[in-house]
């Protein structure tokens, strides 16, 4: 019990890193966008400089998005107490089935720990749906395959 716990505790501390260097690429793409704004200057051919800003603005509004849903991972991450335990699988849930082992807190897909393959996957996703307030024991089936929850922390 203690290593699944330890194992949830490396999930977490992966998917919080993983977010963070998101938020840190996208944060400096921003950066360099505002920069070369501000050092681009208006020439006499002024279509092309009005199509550069016009570019840039679209980059910085999808950047600006991506921030924003960075954000929203690192918010869910941040609600996540990896020393939670219960009955039925909710977020933070580290659950074992006979298909995979799932860790249900923000969609990272496939991770390698410790030697075992691990699908961080969130509780909106389709499998998270269908994870979500399972017990040890119980089956369902998803994409015409069945699930047998065999384990959760």
């Amino acid at each position: 019990m203690e290593e699944a716990r330890e194992l949830k505790r490396q999930l977490l501390t992966h998917c919080r890193t993983q977010t963070a260097q998101r938020i840190s690429g996208i944060t400096d793409s921003l950066a360099k966008i505002e920069e070369a704004r501000n050092g681009e200057t208006k020439s006499s051919a002024g279509d092309k400089f009005e199509t550069g800003r016009a570019m840039m603005q679209m980059e910085e509004a999808k950047l600006k998005g991506q921030l924003e849903e960075a954000l929203k991972v690192r918010q869910v991450l941040d609600q996540i107490n990896p020393e939670n335990t219960g009955e039925r699988i909710a977020a933070g849930s580290l659950v074992s089935t006979n298909r995979g082992n799932y860790f249900l807190a923000v969609g990272l897909g496939k991770v390698r720990l410790a030697n075992r393959v691990f699908f961080c996957t969130s509780l909106e996703s389709p499998i998270g749906q269908q994870l979500h307030g399972k017990q040890i024991g119980e089956a369902f089936t998803f994409n015409e395959l069945e699930f047998l929850v065999q384990g959760m922390v």
